[in-house]
């Protein structure tokens, strides 16, 4: 009797483990489900509790922030899908094209006559619509940026980064001098470096700080700038430094030349016009030449002149100057007409057009060693009016007792 009731115990056990087992993972998926609606409804009135503890002000922002970014996030996708169309239509792979080739397709497509407002333009909407500041305060009304009560938190920061990086590399500098070493000669910023960038404007400043920077703070900001470059050490600080320059849109060596023409004898030749202050001045090179140099006045068309046309020494180096950088000086002829200003006037406007002809009888790396030394550079400097009370622009009377 002892081992039949065991047995049945034993066998009612067996039957009964499979059913405690199926039973115990739906009770803990109950629960589950359970605990996850009580966690996401405490978190749904968390959120609206939070809300309601904010001001006015904050909620607008939010909304606006919000529909903003719901904008943009239509604007990207609408681009995206006219991008393929375009990258489809112009047999380009979608996934690698550039802002370039949009913009090459687009003067492609369509016609050149159109003027400059009516043009269409495709870019990025980033690029179109302005940009839109982030909450600068949390719900408690702590603000997140440290220079948030200078009421120009990003324009500050930046001055402050600069103003450090100054300390920061004059420190370097010191103690490497100390030590007798001297900067890297190949990464120092010098003009070769900067030659084909810019410090940007006051406008690109505001725009890339989305403040409003006064012309004061622009000039306070491009002297830190200035400083910063000077430093023997300031490539250890190349990305903050490039940050603030804007490429300029063509180099001089990318820039279109003038093709030259060629004359019955099979001379290739080139006509630039050049200005300075009020003189004008036609400049006609010839190649293959002899070095011939006849310069004529426009009111005096029957006397020619070679370089005496100059009385001053000056005024002749200025026009030997660009044959002797691109080692032309006897291999071309050169007629000017020149006309208006004063001497020094016509020889930096013969210089300009010379210079600018010359591009288009040398190679590239001649082209940019010209943009070095200031050749492709036209002076665009002007006498300056006379002013009220003054015997000229800046020149005050002489003060007398009596």
């Amino acid at each position: 009797m002892m081992t039949s009731s065991l047995s049945g115990c034993l066998v009612r056990a067996i039957t009964r483990r499979p059913v405690v087992i199926r039973s115990v993972p739906s009770l803990s998926v109950a629960s589950f489900s359970t605990s996850a609606g009580n966690s996401s409804a405490q978190d749904k009135l968390a959120v609206a509790k939070s809300e309601r503890q904010m001001s006015s002000a904050m909620k607008m922002y939010l909304k606006r922030k919000r529909e903003h970014d719901m904008f943009i996030s239509r604007e990207r996708a609408e681009f995206d899908v006219g991008k393929e169309h375009l990258a489809s239509m112009m047999g380009l792979e979608a996934s690698t094209l550039t802002q370039e080739q949009i913009d090459q397709s687009i003067e492609y497509l369509f016609p050149s006559g159109l003027a400059p407002e009516a043009k269409p333009v495709m870019k990025p909407p980033e690029e179109i619509f302005p940009k839109q500041k982030d909450a600068e305060f949390d719900l408690e009304g702590r603000p997140f940026h440290s220079f948030f009560y200078t009421l120009k938190p990003n324009f500050n920061q930046a001055i402050f980064s600069l103003r450090d990086h100054i300390d920061g590399v004059t420190v370097f500098g010191d103690r490497l001098q100390r030590q007798g070493k001297g900067p890297d000669p190949e990464q120092i910023l010098n003009a070769s470096k900067l030659a084909d960038s810019r410090w940007v404007t006051h406008e690109e400043v505001s725009k890339l700080c989305l403040e409003t920077v006064t012309e004061t703070e622009h000039k306070e900001f491009m002297v830190v700038l200035e400083r910063l470059v000077g430093l023997p050490f300031s490539y250890r600080v190349k990305d903050d430094i490039f940050r603030w320059r804007v490429k300029e849109g063509i180099s001089a060596s990318q820039q279109e030349f003038i093709p030259p023409q060629f004359d019955e004898r099979g001379r290739a030749w080139v006509e630039v016009e050049g200005r300075r202050k009020t003189a004008t001045a036609t400049v006609k090179l010839s190649k293959p030449g002899t070095g011939l140099l006849e310069i004529t006045h426009r009111d005096y068309p029957g006397l020619v002149y070679d370089i005496t046309y100059f009385f001053a020494l000056k005024d002749r180096h200025q026009l030997l100057f660009p044959l002797q950088f691109t080692k032309m000086l006897g291999l071309v002829d050169i007629k000017v007409e020149v006309g208006g200003s004063g001497p020094s006037s016509q020889a930096g406007a013969i210089r300009y057009a010379m210079a600018m002809g010359l591009r288009s009888f040398v190679d590239k790396d001649v082209i940019g060693d010209m943009k070095l030394v200031g050749l492709l550079t036209q002076d665009i400097r002007a006498r300056e009016r006379k002013k009220p009370g003054k015997v000229s622009a800046r020149k005050s009377y002489t003060w007398k007792r009596r």
